[in-house]
């Protein structure tokens, strides 16, 4: 339809009842982008949750006997005697807490020793402490401009730095709209189920960097699945060969007795690191000798 001819007399009229101009009305672009962005979010909240809660308290293997507590005892008891030292030698590092006090800080180093060595996820803090004063300085990070070409040159020399940084920056984000402070403390006072569902809402953090929250800073004591003891776990039968790390955690995490849990993450990590045949990449095809020596020690327990 072709547009009225302007009629002078009209011009009477005020201005200001006549509406705005069509000229003026522009589609807000960046409100469309930003609910977009806000609902692939939610979905994605969504799709992680509803992948984990049906075996948040149960194994997604019930009919998977293994491990039994005789073989959590016994691994904990052969690599206790080959790995303490090293466990002891990371924790007594003045780099590695005991306890991260705060659930926003706790999730920003979950991020960084994600699918890296502690050592790396080390490293890249200490860059950060350099360049931002604090691992944890979230405002001078948040900045806008240069903040994230920032904050992945911070972080470079732990690996996977453009990933992470964008992770972190993303991170924050929700954190910033959702609550307008840098505070997610109020998680110690929710239930494990609670905790998760809004860990998992996040960019970045799945099950294994939720349950490491839950774990380090929350102190809910799972038992959390990196990527030495999902290979040793595969190695050792513990999971079925269709476990992913998803569905391997939520079954070790319901077959491991709670009292072992911490302990044996660790000494499986630091097995993973040096064992000739259980260490990442290894073409061996010789028998695992701590292996060896634990099914010998069920062989005899059976025995006695």
């Amino acid at each position: 339809m072709r547009a009225r001819k302007h009629d002078d007399s009209s011009d009477d009229e005020p201005r200001a009842e006549r509406g705005p101009s069509l000229k003026k009305i522009k589609p807000n672009r960046a409100n469309d982008s930003q609910r977009v962005k806000t609902q692939e979010d939610s979905k994605l909240a969504d799709k992680k949750w509803q992948s984990w809660a049906p075996t948040a308290t149960t194994s997604p293997f019930p009919n998977f006997p293994r491990p039994t507590p005789a073989d959590c005892e016994e691994t904990h008891h052969v690599l206790h005697s080959r790995h303490y030292a090293a466990v002891e030698e990371e924790f007594n590092d003045p780099n590695t807490p005991e306890t991260i006090p705060h659930v926003l800080d706790a999730m920003v180093v979950a991020l960084l020793s994600a699918a890296t060595s502690w050592s790396n996820a080390k490293r890249a803090m200490d860059s950060m402490k350099k360049v931002y004063g604090s691992v944890f300085a979230y405002d001078a990070i948040y900045a806008a401009g240069n903040g994230r070409q920032k904050l992945e040159d911070a972080i470079k020399c732990g690996g996977l730095h453009v990933r992470k940084s964008t992770l972190i920056a993303s991170m924050l984000q929700q954190v910033h709209e959702r609550h307008g402070k840098w505070d997610l403390d109020h998680l110690f006072d929710a239930s494990d189920e609670e905790a998760m569902k809004e860990l998992l809402t996040y960019k970045g953090i799945g099950p294994k960097c939720a349950f490491v929250v839950m774990g380090w800073c929350l102190k809910r004591n799972p038992f959390t699945v990196d990527t030495h003891v999902f290979r040793i776990a595969g190695l050792w039968g513990w999971v079925p060969g269709k476990a992913t790390r998803e569905t391997a955690q939520a079954h070790l995490d319901a077959r491991v007795p709670q009292k072992l849990k911490f302990d044996l993450h660790f000494l499986l990590i630091a097995h993973g690191r040096v064992c000739l045949v259980c260490r990442g990449g290894s073409k061996s095809r010789a028998k695992c000798v701590a292996r060896e020596e634990v099914k010998a020690r069920l062989k005899a327990r059976k025995k006695s």
